[in-house]
């Protein structure tokens, strides 16, 4: 969970905020109504109320966004920004907005909840006519040359090898993972091939459905292939964009796609690319020809996970309550207005015997009461 030092560094970062500041300046009108998801700290609330908005509603389940009211307060608009200190998805407001404000990527716009968030906010809180900023985000990748990332990535392998022992299985997880790039920022000079788009987020209309692309990679300079940078270029507002290409100083990475192994080309070769990812960004997959080899990755075979785990995931499979499972629902029944936040607590954690266990069990009902109760 960001802290409020998190919100405050994506606010310092010039180029994101001068983009989005002109173009809430141009869509907020006076007597808008605005909605802000992801509020954190509330910068774009406080800049939607100050172009003229009557009303924003700020939402975010961080506890950052208590800190909202009182600044609101300092900045004379008190009367103007209501915060929601929950999920956009769990909000039910009085009015439509004019305009939505957001920017809840990660180092790729495919991150966790944020294009399914987009999707419910337009279709249950934008008004017919309203705007969504950002726009629409465009995406790039390239082959790069990038010793320094591969160095912090070999690590996980070549500890165990300098003890004499085999670490294939390690390798092939690491190289079947998704990165970003701040063990090593890569630089615009690390791009060896031509940046190529393979895909437009437009928000307006965006479904959800998985990106696919394949398509041709020329070097423009010789020089050794360790992976694939991907970046975006995110259209804020009609002629007011910024990108987060190799070379640029923003507060997001770019994401690293490794190769199986780094491979010498020359200038004038093509690299074959087929690239495909969820809206979750939950499974990449990534297919390159290139130099007479071919590889083929995946998420899928980077992340450690046992034949249970794959069974749960199976459409077919037929659930039970697992022991923490079947705790939550009794945790979720006493929930009913009659029982105090101890009783419910005690009740759990005494059906264990005294020790390490029974307080870790009074943790977890609390957690439970904290994200389900009202």
């Amino acid at each position: 969970m960001y802290s409020v030092l998190d919100f405050g560094r994506m606010a310092a970062d010039a180029v994101r905020m001068d983009a989005y500041a002109r173009a809430l300046a141009r869509a907020v009108r006076p007597g808008s109504v605005v909605v802000d998801i992801g509020a954190g700290t509330g910068v774009f609330s406080l800049l939607a109320a100050r172009a003229g908005a009557k009303r924003v509603h700020a939402i975010d389940p961080n506890p950052a966004i208590f800190l909202l009211p009182e600044l609101a307060r300092e900045n004379g608009v008190g009367d103007r920004i209501v915060i929601h200190p929950t999920t956009s998805f769990e909000v039910e407001l009085p009015e439509r907005a004019d305009v939505i404000v957001s920017d809840l990527r990660g180092v790729s716009p495919f991150h966790a909840d944020h294009v399914a968030a987009i999707r419910d906010a337009r279709e249950r809180l934008l008004a017919p006519g309203g705007v969504l900023v950002p726009l629409r985000d465009r995406l790039f990748v390239a082959a790069v040359e990038s010793p320094g990332m591969w160095r912090s990535l070999a690590r996980a392998w070549e500890s165990l090898e300098a003890r004499g022992l085999s670490a294939s299985a390690v390798r092939t997880s690491v190289l079947n993972t998704l990165y970003n790039d701040t063990a090593a920022p890569l630089a615009a000079s690390d791009v060896l091939t031509t940046p190529a788009s393979w895909g437009t987020l437009d928000y307006a209309t965006y479904d959800g459905a998985v990106v696919d692309a394949t398509l041709a990679l020329p070097f423009v300079r010789g020089g050794t292939v360790h992976g694939l940078a991907l970046w975006f270029e995110a259209q804020v507002a009609e002629g007011i964009a910024y990108a987060t290409a190799p070379g640029a100083t923003l507060v997001y990475a770019r994401a690293f796609l490794p190769l199986l192994e780094p491979l010498r080309v020359e200038a004038g070769e093509t690299a074959k690319l087929t690239l495909r990812v969820d809206a979750r960004g939950d499974r990449w997959a990534w297919e390159t020809e290139l130099s007479g080899k071919r590889f083929r990755q995946s998420t899928f075979f980077g992340a450690p996970t046992s034949p249970d785990a794959l069974l749960r995931e199976a459409s077919t499979h037929r659930p039970t309550l697992s022991a923490r499972g079947d705790r939550t629902r009794r945790v979720l029944e006493a929930m009913d207005g009659r029982h105090t936040v101890h009783e419910i607590v005690e009740a759990i954690a005494t059906s264990t015997p005294e020790g390490a266990l029974r307080t870790a069990l009074r943790e977890e009902a609390r957690e439970a009461i904290a994200r389900y109760g009202s």
